[in-house]
């Protein structure tokens, strides 16, 4: 077949932007989780004031997340489907059931928090991180069990999908605790209570951005010396129609400023901490858009 013939064929997109947006929010909601159990589940108290504000946000972004999976869909009251024809090698079938279960926890576990429940608390927040841990993985065993889509078929996409939900979620936690320290007139100073538990997540931030950007560049190594379709969107994303977004927002505007915003020794302060989170959430976004596109935008094997 003429191959120029093949490429110039339009191809549907299975996904697109609906999904690329509720695999984000979802990730958001974990990672928030993740760290509302610091205090309650792990027992590092300087982190007691994050966890009211870090439920309340994990289960707020789970509740806006499936409206996005509800309106790719089309016939959203079919849904029930899903529940009564259930196919348990799917991960979808798996992922109907975690969407509906891993609220209840949530729900659960936030009542405690604010109920002053301590020991119930950190048994329902230690149960609760598998559920948050699964209800993320699966959507990246859904792209991973595509063997005819380029660079969603690795076994390293529901792992990058965990650590950079951890990553959004925990800089989402900074904006939205530094928002409440501001609405409060509290001081977010180094010196302050509030300043240095901000700095602190922000020494734990550098760190996973580190890791996130590390499993990256190597399932994209790996990619890319495999040959046929994954060697093409490795190239797409580099150097091709995705470059812009991939590597001027994903990577550099996403993750090489914020790195080194978080780790300029001058710059350890809550203004820069803040500008850095916002910076990451929006390379987060593209990463998920970008990951998304790349696997649609060639064809079919």
């Amino acid at each position: 077949m003429n191959p120029v013939l093949l490429y110039n064929v339009p191809h549907e997109a299975s996904f697109g932007v609906m999904i690329a947006l509720y695999i984000f929010f979802t990730g958001l909601s974990a990672g928030s989780f993740f760290l509302s159990t610091l205090a309650y589940g792990f027992g590092r108290i300087q982190y007691r004031a994050l966890s009211r504000p870090a439920i309340i946000t994990a289960t707020l972004m789970l509740v806006v997340a499936p409206m996005f999976l509800l309106l790719h869909v089309g016939k959203p009251l079919r849904s029930w489907h899903l529940f009564f024809f259930v196919n348990p090698r799917s991960p979808i079938s798996w992922g109907s059931f975690l969407l509906t279960s891993y609220p209840l926890f949530c729900l659960i576990y936030m009542a405690c928090i604010f109920q002053g429940k301590e020991k119930a608390a950190r048994r329902w927040g230690l149960i609760g991180i598998p559920f948050a841990v699964s209800v993320h993985a699966y959507t990246g065993f859904i792209l991973a069990f595509c063997p005819a889509r380029p660079v969603w078929h690795s076994s390293m996409i529901p792992l990058l999908f965990l650590v950079s939900a951890v990553v959004s979620g925990t800089a989402l936690m900074i904006v939205v605790f530094a928002a409440q320290c501001r609405w409060r007139g509290e001081a977010m100073d180094a010196a302050g209570e509030q300043g240095r538990l901000l700095l602190s997540l922000g020494g734990i931030l550098r760190w996973l951005l580190v890791l996130d950007l590390l499993l990256t560049g190597m399932d994209l190594l790996v990619a890319s010396t495999s040959g046929g379709v994954d060697r093409l969107g490795v190239e797409m994303l580099l150097t091709g129609a995705l470059a812009p977004c991939f590597v001027g927002i994903e990577i550099i505007l996403g993750k090489l400023v914020p790195l080194l915003i978080l780790f300029h020794p001058r710059l350890q302060r809550v203004g820069p901490l803040v500008v850095a989170s916002v910076l990451i959430i929006l390379g987060i976004l593209f990463m998920r858009l970008d990951l998304i596109r790349v696997g649609e935008i060639l064809p079919l094997l």
